[in-house]
């Protein structure tokens, strides 16, 4: 016959796997784009909520000395629920990644490759120089500016009341 701490010892590596399996299927759920992923998402949380509760009853259980073999039995159903539940939200994990990228997914991958193609473009024509971007007046002298632009006088020494 079977003693409470022969069945503790299976049990508290099988909540140890389970944890390890859910933290791999976080990970999954988490590479797949959001709107595909929402359904999964609420059911991973409700397993989320479910192991914590799995882990609270078994620590319930085992607090109290010798563990009670009507609360072990639940625990072990909660147990074996929450894998079938896992094992199906793993299932359609791996589907949606099989998937076809959403129109969403697409429409980034096109946005983006149109903003590098530009980028491209703009420095086979300008080079390494960007002028739209510069300020005439940013870190230039006076004389830079009549210099490069053609500036017989300089602004301020234009007709004033003291200069006619």
């Amino acid at each position: 016959m079977n003693t409470n701490s022969d069945i503790t010892t299976p049990l508290a590596e099988k909540i140890a796997e389970m944890e390890l399996k859910l933290e791999a299927l976080e990970r999954e759920i988490a590479e797949i784009s959001q709107p595909a992923a929402n359904d999964l998402k609420k059911r991973f949380d409700a397993l989320r909520i479910e192991e914590k509760a799995l882990k609270r009853n078994f620590e319930e259980s085992m607090g109290r000395g010798e563990p009670d073999s009507v609360r072990l039995a639940k625990v072990e159903a909660l147990l074996r629920y929450m894998q079938r539940e896992e094992s199906s939200v793993e299932h359609e994990a791996h589907f949606l990644h099989q998937a076809a990228p959403s129109s969403v997914t697409l429409a980034a991958q096109a946005v983006s490759g149109m903003i590098d193609l530009y980028r491209r473009a703009i420095h086979r024509v300008l080079g390494d120089s960007h002028p739209l971007g510069q300020s005439v007046f940013v870190n230039q002298s006076t004389d830079d500016l009549a210099a490069e632009y053609g500036l017989e006088t300089p602004p301020a020494a234009k007709s004033s009341p003291e200069n006619p």
